[in-house]
């Protein structure tokens, strides 16, 4: 009777062996499945979400733009005859301030005085070819109407030349002035002046103030 019980002894501790065998096995299954599946489905479902705060729209500030001049002027004297074609008299201007200043008071010049008291030195049909500066000489070259349709007279003549002169050389660097018809130098414009050579600047035929 005592041998049957030792072998019964043996399976039964073979048969708790493989119990736990079996609950290992399912134990290391579970949590593996757990891991897996389990945890992060219940992450994504208690996690909190990331809230992003929306910065409220604020416009962008233009800055003002102050508005720039199209063309700057500037005041000129403009030489102009008296009554008795004797003596220049200045007649201020603003004009544009152009690339060539030299050229717009000669047109300025050629359109002829606001002032009633004042009278043109230049005939009004006259056009301005070209103006052009080198070594502070001012070489303007007109067209023919200046000495065609010019009244004559040495008064006449000289108050013609001398407008021009007188205006041009205010107007820096610009110290003498030599007038030119159609390109081509000149003795004269009616027989009275000589224009053959650059001419200086001459006050003593502006009037004098009182």
């Amino acid at each position: 009777m005592a041998k049957n019980r030792k072998p019964k002894k043996k399976r039964n501790n073979l048969k708790i062996i493989f119990i736990l065998l079996i609950l290992v096995v399912i134990v290391i299954f579970s949590y593996t499945i757990f891991n897996k599946f389990i945890v992060p489905i219940w992450e994504r479902y208690t996690e909190k979400p990331v809230i992003t705060e929306e910065a409220p729209y604020k416009e962008e500030e233009i800055e003002e733009v102050q508005p720039v001049p199209l063309e700057d002027v500037v005041e000129v004297n403009l030489y102009f005859s008296d009554s008795q074609a004797m003596y220049l008299m200045a007649e201020k201007r603003k004009i544009s301030q152009t690339p060539s200043l030299a050229r717009q008071a000669v047109i300025e010049l050629i359109k002829g005085p606001e002032s009633s008291d004042f009278y043109p030195t230049i005939p009004e049909e006259t056009q301005v070819n070209e103006v052009y500066i080198v070594d502070d000489i001012a070489y303007i070259d007109l067209s023919e109407e200046i000495f065609k349709n010019h009244p004559g007279g040495s008064s006449g003549e000289l108050m013609t030349v001398y407008s021009i002169v007188n205006t041009l050389t205010e107007i820096p660097p610009i110290k003498g002035v030599q007038i030119l018809v159609g390109g081509n130098e000149m003795n004269s414009l009616v027989g009275h002046i000589d224009i053959s050579m650059p001419l200086l600047r001459d006050e003593d035929w502006i009037k004098p103030e009182n």
